[in-house]
């Protein structure tokens, strides 16, 4: 693993961040349905982590010539059982903020396009005061250049670093079929 960026993993997130589905049960077996996702990776209940499903390579493109990708956990991995790539659905009861701890950008204010350069000192649950311009915007006006997403609803595919994968416009248009909302995707590394 590249220690300069840590875990990293490859997020789809609604457009619409109070976007969440009447049934997550449903909305997974929708992503199974298209074979995004195939089976759980444990039981837990409150734990969504799934295998890839068979027709994952066709959402999701790696670049350059010769990825390496592994699919099942090593023997001799992190006790975690997370050296591989699976997916995981998260959602939670308010919008949450995710966003790159290493390797970190700072956005872009919607009023002045500047970069908000302590965003982090100047944010509250919904909002971030810009040091440029002084604007009070919503966090999911600013531009966070893939490295960060604001949503209800998260799809997380781990052991992906920065645009080392990008999801295809044909997984993205059968995300907003299951879901009647379009989707964007970010990077984030732990």
């Amino acid at each position: 693993m590249n220690q300069a960026f840590g875990q990293c993993s490859l997020y789809l997130c609604p457009d619409q961040h109070d976007f969440m589905p009447g049934d997550i049960l449903s909305f997974i077996s929708a992503l199974q349905d298209i074979n995004f996702i195939s089976q759980t990776i444990n039981t837990k209940v409150s734990d969504y982590r799934f295998f890839t499903g068979n027709n994952f390579l066709d959402y999701i493109a790696y670049m350059g010539c010769a990825p390496a990708i592994q699919f099942e956990a090593s023997p001799n991995g992190r006790d975690d059982n997370s050296d591989f790539c699976f997916i995981k659905i998260h959602h939670y009861e308010s919008a949450q903020l995710i966003y790159s701890h290493k390797q970190a950008r700072a956005p872009h204010c919607p009023q002045c396009n500047k970069q908000a350069s302590n965003w982090q000192q100047n944010k509250t649950s919904t909002a971030i005061l810009c040091n440029h311009c002084h604007a009070s915007s919503n966090i999911e006006e600013f531009n966070w250049r893939k490295m960060a997403g604001y949503a209800q609803l998260f799809i997380e595919i781990t052991d992906i670093f920065p645009k080392e994968a990008i999801p295809q416009q044909l997984l993205l248009d059968k995300l907003a079929n299951i879901s009647d909302t379009d989707w964007q995707y970010f990077y984030s590394c732990k």
